[in-house]
């Protein structure tokens, strides 16, 4: 069989993990990677200046997929800001299981709603784990950590603090690597989750063992308007105790 080729528009985004769409219908029509689920960008957070999104490209006639995409762009053309893919892959790049505790917990956040979406896709329609509330996503991520790390303490308890006492989700107790699960509902909104983190960790940065704190926040449905927002403002890189704040799966 002759493949014929012609020179065809078409338009492209990107979403947070870097997975990159096509659309040879004029527009780009879809809100959410197909591949993880996250947003796809639209402008830079930073500069809030458009992204690029169409190219021509030749194409084999009849099977619809650009011969020659564009390149992945590693920082914004405007400002110069690297994208999340970026410091995400060096975050990887740089870490071994044996030196960067956090930056294999930086990866399990990154990639749980695509593992949340993959064990939905069983074969033949099998049963299996639906993450539904925030107690399936603390199981769930449990297993995640129990591939990288042996002495793993859950529901850690804190010294009393301010008349209360909690307990941390998750203590990888060698690394001394805080872990606090949440997911995102119906009646809690944004205000509420900033409140409870940070009641969180207020409390959590007594606790002797942990000197750093992972606040994992699961937004399936996308209900959190500002992620950015919550995430710079509650997260910090103090020697004594360091706070991180990702949420999952997000936009801009």
């Amino acid at each position: 069989m002759t493949l014929r080729i012609q020179t065809y528009p078409f338009t492209y985004a990107y979403c947070e993990q870097g997975h990159i769409f096509y659309s040879a219908s004029g527009s780009n029509s879809e809100s959410r990677c197909r591949k993880c689920g996250s947003e796809f960008f639209k402008i830079c957070a930073n500069c809030n200046k458009p992204l690029p999104n169409s190219f021509r490209s030749p194409v084999y006639f009849g099977l619809g997929t650009p011969t020659h995409p564009p390149k992945r762009p590693a920082h914004c053309p405007h400002c110069g800001i690297a994208f999340p893919w970026t410091l995400h892959e060096q975050s990887i790049a740089a870490a071994t299981p044996e030196t960067d505790a956090l930056a294999i917990v930086r990866q399990i956040c990154s990639r749980f709603h695509l593992v949340v979406r993959k064990l939905r896709n069983r074969h033949a329609q099998r049963q299996t784990l639906d993450v539904a509330d925030e107690y399936d996503v603390q199981d769930l991520f449990h297993s995640l950590l129990s591939l990288y790390f042996d002495d793993i303490r859950a529901e850690e308890a804190t010294p009393s603090y301010a008349g209360k006492s909690s307990r941390i989700d998750f203590l990888v107790n060698n690394e001394s690597l805080g872990i606090e699960v949440k997911m995102t509902r119906g009646g809690l909104n944004e205000r509420e989750l900033g409140t409870q983190l940070i009641d969180d960790i207020a409390r959590y940065k007594h606790h002797p063992d942990c000197k750093t704190l992972v606040c994992f926040v699961y937004d399936p449905d996308g209900r959190i308007s500002n992620p950015s927002g919550i995430m710079n403002d509650l997260s910090n890189n103090n020697d004594d105790f360091a706070v991180e704040v990702i949420i999952v799966p997000r936009g801009y």
